[in-house]
């Protein structure tokens, strides 16, 4: 590694039908990518990341630190991340740390006194939404929402979706500026997690997952056939 402050990061976002890498390199240089690869993660992702640091002018080995999205979001797509992110650090020797899409939610609104609710789509009718304040992000207030009830689950709340129009769901009744919608940006994942490596913050890769609540359909019909078997 160059050194302790991490200047040379690398983050990955595959919560969505969007590649999206960031890396950031000669302290206060950045260069990003993104990319819609609908379900081909795994068909292109390492080969984008290695294209991403040759572009910066570095080699593999300057990359002295990973920081990979946990979602929730797309589980293949977020497995596929975790995986190559586990590899890459394996192989470099690198210290590795997730974050969630709640966390950087609750970092980009951090200047908000007052609750925000964070809608993250993880199925086609099903969302999960947690409570962000002030920077803070609370796991226990996470819960999973049938799409068709979220405008009765939130009621007149702040609401912010991610990776969907949330305006779609919303109009009558609420007050402009109460809702809208937030873009992944993977280089607020180096923003956030440079201080926390800095701190010695660290990933134990055995145990780095993507964030569910309960478990994805994948996982349900792996578990069917298995019983069926």
């Amino acid at each position: 590694m160059s050194g302790s402050d991490f200047d040379n990061l690398l983050a990955i976002d595959t919560s969505s039908s969007r590649l999206k890498l960031a890396l950031s390199f000669g302290g206060d240089r950045l260069v990003k990518s993104d990319e819609d690869v609908e379900r081909s993660h795994g068909q292109i992702i390492i080969r984008k990341i290695e294209n991403l640091i040759s572009s910066s002018g570095l080699q593999q080995s300057d990359v002295d630190g990973l920081i990979v999205s946990t979602g929730p979001g797309s589980f293949t797509g977020l497995r596929i991340g975790l995986a190559a992110a586990k590899g890459i650090a394996v192989a470099l020797n690198i210290p590795v740390l997730g974050i969630s899409l709640f966390e950087l939610a609750a970092w980009r609104f951090r200047s908000e006194t007052r609750p925000i609710m964070i809608a993250v789509q993880v199925r086609r009718d099903e969302l999960l939404i947690g409570s962000v304040r002030e920077g803070r992000f609370d796991l226990g207030s996470v819960s999973a929402v049938p799409l068709g009830s979220l405008r009765q689950h939130v009621g007149h709340s702040a609401i912010i979706g991610v990776g969907f129009e949330v305006a779609r769901h919303f109009g009558d009744g609420q007050q402009e500026g109460d809702y809208g919608e937030m873009e992944i940006d993977p280089a607020d994942l180096i923003h956030l997690g440079r201080p926390r490596l800095i701190e010695g913050e660290r990933a134990d890769l055995a145990s780095l997952e993507p964030l569910y609540i309960q478990k994805s359909q994948a996982e349900i019909r792996f578990e069917q056939r298995r019983q069926q078997s």
